[in-house]
């Protein structure tokens, strides 16, 4: 069953909230700072993606992180309901890479699907790899990205929150009605700050950790000619509507 630790009498006057985003854009991390800020609404759901779907809405909560298209949000939370919702996405690119590595090493192994995907891992070599997690995960990941882009929702890059992070979250803060003073939200930006959560590795990448490098340009790293032409085959387009190039000459 969902729990909520929204026990305030006002809470229901408050908006209710939802940060929607694509697996491997930060997710955790938004969470940890909305959480931080107002941990009286977060809802605590239960420990699987789909959690959402299951529950009724807590009118006045804070739903992070939401992974879903537009079309099954909606079916959820009708375009009339009272709420704020802010949408993060990430390069895909970048967020192949990180899903191979998180699928390769890191992810908790609790669920089937992820079990099952480390074992095929296991037995193919880095580009094999990789093409399978481009057919099996990325795909998802376009679609609810793409959907959110098309919708005329409020969305941020998770690009820009790397780089100005005060900046960005003083902005979804302002978006969703949280009030926070700057002090306090800067207190909390920092805290959790990737830089400051992996300050023990100074910068250089650890396959094995699930905050593995996080930096913009990563899967140039990684993606040899025929991963960029398989790739472009299968999301060339997506990243031109996302903004992420202009054509396919990348």
């Amino acid at each position: 069953m969902l729990r909520t630790r929204c026990q305030l009498p006002d809470c229901s006057k408050s908006p209710t909230v939802f940060h929607v985003t694509h697996w491997k854009a930060g997710s955790q991390w938004v969470r940890a700072v909305l959480n931080a800020a107002d941990p009286e609404r977060v809802v605590q759901g239960k420990d699987s993606p789909s959690w959402f779907f299951e529950d009724p809405i807590i009118p006045g909560g804070i739903y992070t992180p939401v992974y879903a298209t537009w079309q099954q949000f909606r079916k959820i939370v009708p375009e009339q309901s009272p709420e704020r919702t802010f949408v993060i996405v990430r390069d895909p690119r970048d967020a192949a890479v990180s899903w191979y590595f998180s699928l390769r090493y890191s992810h908790p192994a609790g669920y089937e699907t992820v079990s099952r995907t480390r074992q095929m891992l296991r037995g193919l070599g880095k580009r094999e790899g990789m093409a399978l997690v481009f057919n099996d995960y990325v795909r998802d990941l376009v679609e609810i990205q793409r959907s959110w882009l098309e919708s005329g929702s409020k969305v941020f890059r998770y690009e820009d929150l790397l780089a100005d992070q005060y900046g960005v979250f003083r902005q979804i803060f302002a978006h969703c009605g949280i009030d926070i003073s700057d002090d306090r939200l800067r207190k909390i930006v920092s805290r959790f700050s990737f830089r400051r959560c992996t300050w023990w590795r100074l910068g250089r990448e650890n396959a094995r950790s699930h905050l593995r490098k996080g930096v913009v340009g990563d899967w140039k790293n990684h993606f040899d000619s025929e991963l960029k032409r398989y790739f472009k085959t299968l999301y060339g387009d997506a990243l031109i509507r996302a903004g992420y190039e202009k054509n396919l000459e990348w």
